[in-house]
């Protein structure tokens, strides 16, 4: 778009500018006061007449100006197109997003784009403890990529099921670490959203939060999302989730801390099945007792289990009957340790809304 000027109105006749109200590089709207200006008859603020950035002043304060006559220039505003992750994450640094150049398609910005105006590195190259291998490791050996749902066991996967979906080539020594919570202010916050999502076709689930939470606080929780390599630790800075829905299916959701949580409901309702890309696991189950392992390439797999109706302490006094949940983390021992698990799991649950009991 070009820009536009911004005149004296011809119905004021000549007038002198005795003062700009506005200076370039501020915003503006038609109805914007820009400029005083004296006529023979009354003093007049003169609206800017367009929406855009004032781009140039072109007559100085004190200067006669004839009816018509251009007083400034006008640049249309700049569309900022950000991904939903680099909005959140230039609020909480007090970025201005029109200031920030995007890298993506079309200009796009992404968290990227944003830590570097901050000053800070990109995501993929935040030191960890092993040196971080330059790209992602060839994913072991395998026949197929959709995991089992199973007990875990400390000192490796286990790999049995009716059929075979899940053949690894290394044990991989895995722990788990499990919460139980209140999750009534989620199913609340999935009840909410029930009729907004309706109108898109589309279903609020506990699972699309999950995963729609998950992947905000990603950045702050690097190792979720890394993968082992003998090179050392690999932090992946594109977030693809492998999201097991409570019917047994699979759907692999691509660069998820982009999505929103609609975003992330509407690729829960496609057909993608194919889990070779994914980055991490994020599950549901029927029963409290089963947690998914992490993929191979993967350190960690996150489980949400089925409500069950208990009581719950709100206070010490006061008791009621509670939807309770359990949060379990199987990760890779060789790059996630306990604490490391345990504050992502609180860090889930403030994001979430729910707390521990």
């Amino acid at each position: 778009m070009q820009p536009q000027t911004i005149i004296l109105p011809p119905a004021l006749g000549d007038a002198t500018l005795l003062e700009w109200l506005v200076k370039a590089g501020e915003t503006v709207t038609p109805t914007t006061p820009v400029a005083r200006v004296l006529t023979a008859d009354a003093e007049w603020a003169v609206p800017a007449q367009c929406a855009g950035v004032l781009a140039e002043q072109l007559v100085m304060a004190g200067a006669q100006v004839t009816a018509g006559a251009p007083l400034a220039r006008c640049a249309p505003l700049r569309r900022i197109r950000a991904t939903p992750l680099a909005q959140r994450i230039a609020a909480s640094l007090g970025l201005d997003l029109a200031t920030i150049a995007g890298s993506g398609p079309g200009g796009r910005i992404g968290r990227n784009d944003v830590l570097a105006a901050a000053g800070e590195p990109p995501l993929n190259t935040i030191p960890e403890r092993a040196a971080l291998a330059e790209a992602v490791p060839p994913e072991p050996a395998h026949q197929s990529l959709e995991p089992v749902i199973s007990p875990s066991k400390s000192n490796g996967v286990v790999a049995t099921a009716t059929r075979p979906l899940l053949t690894i080539t290394e044990l991989v020594p895995l722990a788990s670490a499990t919460i139980a919570v209140n999750a009534q202010p989620l199913l609340q916050h999935c009840a909410a959203q029930t009729a907004e999502f309706a109108a898109c076709g589309l279903q609020a689930t506990p699972l699309g939060a999950l995963i729609a939470a998950a992947a905000a606080i990603f950045p702050l929780h690097p190792l979720i999302n890394a993968a082992w390599s003998d090179a050392g630790i690999v932090v992946r800075h594109r977030y693809h989730v492998a999201a097991g829905l409570p019917n047994g299916h699979w759907v692999l959701i691509a660069d998820a801390g982009d999505l929103t949580e609609r975003g992330i409901a509407r690729a829960l309702a496609r057909a993608n099945d194919n889990l070779s890309a994914a980055t991490c696991v994020i599950a549901t189950t029927n029963d409290w007792w089963q947690i998914a392992p992490p993929l191979p390439g993967t350190a960690a797999a996150l489980t949400l289990s089925a409500a069950l109706p208990k009581p719950v302490a709100i206070d010490e006094t006061t008791i009621v009957t509670g939807s309770v949940v359990h949060l379990s983390l199987c990760y890779d021992a060789r790059i996630i340790d306990h604490p490391t698990a345990m504050a992502f799991l609180a860090a889930l649950c403030g994001r979430l809304g729910v707390k521990m009991i």
